[in-house]
């Protein structure tokens, strides 16, 4: 059995006010043509299809637009996708009886029985070998999870136990027992690393949502995961997977590898797993390239050599940059001098990072605030010197002294 595994493409995400619809068909197309070579028997793809539970029109054409290309150009082939934390789910599944005559099953909202039971069989999906049309493993295709999904009172850790107990046991009374097990879910797994400082991943505070991989059974041969954005495995069995975002959700993710996975599954439930790696269209620079910050001067003099932007290039592949600069004192014209700057050169601008140094941070947090008896005797521009000093860890200039003074008087009431 062979398997083609990806999670986490965000359809319609904007980065840093940038549309990214050239960068996701650039993906899909990259995408198309691994299923063109590989001619895998199943398509999984694990949660986080769209950005949003309210997609574009644009970024559901994408999708669908893959789905029946890929479909076109692996006869035969099954596809299997489940809703993530990002997506909504009851929309991500509204067209799955038209979508399941092309032998795409998606799997987006808890389903009952007439009598109110969790219908766990609904998430019992045998999947075939193309070559010979018969049943090869099962895959049980669970959603993201929500506290309404499992019986109350439960953690989450708790409820995905309880429900993949129940779907091995129906499991075990199918005509299916005995056939490798594959899992396509979406959830936080311990011991994963995750992305700390861009909040991408949409984590719960306190890690309440971290759950072990092994709730999904200890028989499984393959477990494909979505929600975390760096590809890697986890848990102990090295059998559970994430594939990693589409393309970097955030600077923070400068680095990871994006790609898919390509599991091939034998009689016995063995399962051997490939990286097959992708570039995206759209790199992510950072000035300085370090984590350190540079002076305003220091970036202007690399932001003069990057590329310049050449005739007729519309910036389809240009990279995002972001800067990072340490400011001693305020530069109010900063941004306007680094788009004058920026303006020819084959970049998308995303942010600038301010840094103060780290002497004045350390004093700025010692600084002891004046109490508010002080604050309702002392003057405007003593309560700026004081604060300009705690942050920069040097008196305010006298240029900026004259500025301030000038913006109180204008702003004063007329008589």
């Amino acid at each position: 059995m062979k398997i083609l595994h990806t999670a986490d493409w965000h359809l319609g995400n904007t980065f840093h006010a940038h549309s990214r619809l050239n960068e996701h068909k650039h993906f899909l197309r990259w995408l198309l043509g691994v299923l063109k070579e590989r001619q895998p028997d199943a398509l999984l793809i694990t949660g986080d299809v769209f950005d949003s539970p309210n997609p574009s029109a644009a970024a559901e054409e994408l999708l669908y637009d893959f789905l029946l290309r890929a479909t076109l150009t692996v006869p035969g082939l099954q596809v299997v996708m489940t809703a993530g934390n990002h997506d909504s789910a009851g929309r991500l599944e509204a067209p799955a009886p038209l979508l399941k005559t092309h032998n795409i099953y998606v799997r987006g909202t808890m389903h009952y029985t007439p009598q109110g039971e969790p219908d766990f069989d609904y998430y019992l999906l045998p999947l075939a070998e193309r070559a010979t049309g018969q049943a090869a493993c099962v895959c049980m295709a669970v959603p993201y999870l929500r506290s309404a999904d499992y019986p109350m009172g439960m953690t989450p850790e708790q409820g995905l136990r309880y429900v993949f107990g129940e779907l091995h046991k129906h499991l075990r009374q199918s005509e299916f027992k005995g056939l490798p097990i594959v899992v396509g879910a979406h959830f936080y797994a311990a011991g994963a690393e995750v992305c700390q400082s861009g909040h991408s991943e949409r984590l719960v505070v306190g890690g309440q949502d971290c759950v072990n991989a092994d709730v999904v059974g200890s028989n499984v041969s393959y477990t494909a995961l979505g929600h975390i954005h760096k590809a890697q495995p986890v848990g102990k069995s090295g059998k559970a997977w994430y594939a990693g975002s589409a393309l970097p959700m955030s600077f923070a993710e400068t680095g990871y590898s994006h790609g898919v996975q390509w599991v091939e599954i034998d009689h016995q439930g063995e399962a051997v797993v490939e990286r097959i790696k992708y570039e995206p269209l759209r790199r992510l620079i950072t000035i300085p390239a370090k984590a350190r910050a540079v002076s305003a001067a220091e970036a202007m003099e690399q932001i003069a050599a990057l590329p310049k932007r050449a005739k007729g290039d519309m910036g389809e592949a240009w990279p995002y940059l972001e800067l990072h600069i340490e400011e001693k004192q305020p530069e109010p014209s900063l941004m306007h001098d680094v788009m004058e700057a920026l303006a020819d050169r084959a970049v998308h601008f995303c942010r600038i990072q301010r840094v103060m140094p780290a002497t004045a941070a350390a004093k700025a947090d010692k600084q002891d605030a004046p109490s508010a008896d002080a604050l309702t005797t002392m003057q405007p521009l003593d309560l700026a010197r004081r604060y300009f000093e705690s942050r920069y860890n040097e008196p305010m200039p006298d240029p900026l002294v004259t500025r301030f003074e000038q913006a109180c008087h204008e702003g004063a009431p007329q008589a």
